[in-house]
């Protein structure tokens, strides 16, 4: 038996350690952090918005134009003298009404100020005299309450211990009164009305936001759209005062959001809310229904329950929020009956009411004609100074026809956002021109407020398609051609533009082109 020859142990060779190729990577500052947070454009548009807002939101001090009637019912609500407009459902005036309680410890912000009239009063507006048992409780710019009626105080003489007053304010109806009558004095103030609905706008912003994340889009994309939608200058004023109609788009913008996440029960609940601050905002659910047909026939349980919850939602809320108004349960057939009968009777006239527009007039930039008279009406004065002056920003209306046909080719190329852009406009925008024509229905400029987002999320498409492409055409060409310079240029200008009439015209500015520039400058 041979033997084995057994191998010497190879030793191993030694090493030099190898040094590090990759540095150790420090953790980010916490500055860093929040310059890389996801949300931090966001943030500054909410923050930038907010300052402005809060900078503006006691000037003036009075009632600005609409605010008449919601501020006028909102004190007829709490003094419990009911609606003095029921055509337009209770929710936002509710919130006009908390706001009014939240800054008055929660007490009525009405007071029995001890003072009478001495005299009856008749039922005629020109009777703007009243004799007071003490002229010296009242001062002038303050509104008062003699039995269901509101007066404007605008004159006091403690002499002879008279007021002069400024009959049916707040849309109240001018009635009789007898002698001896208590008078109240209302004690709200501008903050307490406009506070609700700058948070309300502000919290719109924010769902806007998360829509376009849902959509597919960029954090970069959805911010770009969030920009064009919170500076647009319709959207900004009517979250800074009194009005409906932010409520009502706030809640609207919820309802997409829940329905792009296939939450259909809660998208059917903030449907509900949206038509309870304002009938209009129940247009929404058409865009839903032509999004579902396209795309998610199969889906249909769902989308059924969402329109029973929307129809349900509606009528037990309506009977809740009115439970708050008039104490007592309301046959709600009558209710929806009398509000559509209060809205069809708003109708063209021959003249016309002055401020009213066509649909089709919105569309398209008419700056030239723009006179109150006219049949395109795209500026609405609400105040001169501070200037609230509504319209749908230049930069958003002069692209909205040329965004619409980019968004039929996206559809075409199976882009389910551009389809939904479509669905959206359809809904909110294009069914006013049938109705209008049909009913011969009265009409604002505003009424586009509920398609903005829409036209902001077409914009923000059609801009990242051009960056995504000059960002191609640079990898190919390995270079920046003269080209691309321009398109880049031409971007930015264009948000330089929309972000310089957000400042211009923003009320929490002094006036700066309204006195020199037509058609700003409206009689």
């Amino acid at each position: 038996m041979s033997s084995e020859t057994i191998p010497e142990p190879i030793e191993e060779a030694k090493t030099e350690p190898v040094p590090e190729i990759i540095p150790e990577t420090k953790p980010e500052s916490r500055w860093q952090r929040f310059l890389h947070w996801e949300f931090f454009g966001l943030f500054i548009i909410v923050m930038a918005t907010l300052i402005f807002h809060f900078a503006a939101i006691e000037r003036p001090a009075t009632i600005v134009w609409d605010e008449v009637w919601y501020v006028g019912d909102a004190r007829s609500i709490f003094s419990g003298t009911g609606e003095l407009r029921p055509e337009h459902p209770p929710l936002a005036k509710l919130f006009i009404v908390a706001g009014d309680y939240l800054f008055n410890g929660f007490k009525t912000p009405e007071h029995n100020i001890g003072a009478t009239n001495l005299k009856n009063i008749y039922n005629s507006k020109t009777v703007n005299l009243i004799t007071v048992s003490d002229a010296a409780k009242f001062k002038a710019g303050t509104t008062i309450r003699i039995d269901g009626e509101q007066m404007n105080v605008t004159a006091v003489d403690t002499a002879i211990n008279q007021i002069t007053v400024e009959r049916g304010a707040g849309g109240s109806a001018v009635t009789g009164h007898d002698a001896q009558s208590v008078i109240y004095i209302f004690t709200d103030n501008a903050f307490d009305w406009r506070f609700f609905s700058i948070i309300i706008g502000t919290l719109g912003i924010i769902v806007f936001y998360f829509i376009c994340r849902k959509l597919g889009f960029s954090v970069n994309t959805a911010t770009l759209a969030t920009f064009l939608f919170a500076l647009d200058d319709m959207m900004f004023v009517h979250s800074g005062l009194a009005l409906i109609d932010i409520y009502m788009l706030t809640f609207m913008l919820a309802a997409v959001l829940f329905y792009l996440d296939e939450r259909y029960i809660l998208s059917g609940i903030f449907v509900a809310l949206s038509a309870n601050s304002k009938l209009m905002g129940v247009l929404i659910i058409i865009a839903f229904f032509l999004h579902w047909a396209i795309y998610r026939k199969d889906e249909w349980k769902p989308f059924a329950a969402l329109l029973v919850t929307a129809a349900v939602s509606f009528v037990v809320l309506l009977e809740y929020f009115d439970l708050f108004i008039i104490r007592t349960i309301e046959n709600p057939v009558t209710r929806i009956t009398a509000m559509l009968g209060g809205l069809a009777g708003n109708v063209f006239t021959n003249p016309k009411l002055s401020i009213s527009s066509r649909p089709w007039t919105w569309v398209y930039p008419q700056w030239f004609r723009a006179y109150y008279m006219g049949p395109n009406v795209p500026v609405i004065l609400y105040s001169s100074n501070p200037q609230y002056l509504s319209f749908i920003s230049p930069t958003l209306q002069i692209l909205i026809i040329p965004i619409i046909g980019y968004m039929i080719y996206k559809a075409l190329k199976k882009s389910k956002a551009a389809a939904f852009v479509l669905c959206w406009f359809l809904a909110t925008y294009v069914i006013w021109i049938p109705l209008d024509i049909i009913s011969n229905r009265t009409t604002f400029v505003f009424y586009f407020l509920s398609t903005t987002p829409a036209i902001c999320i077409g914009i923000a498409i059609a801009i990242s398609d051009w960056l995504n492409y000059l960002k191609k055409r640079r990898t190919e060409m390995n270079r920046l051609t003269p080209g691309a310079v321009l398109s880049y240029s031409v971007i930015g200008l264009y948000l330089c533009l929309h972000l310089a009439f957000f400042i211009v015209f923003n009320p929490a500015i002094p006036p700066i082109v309204k006195n020199w520039l037509p058609p700003f400058h409206i009689p």
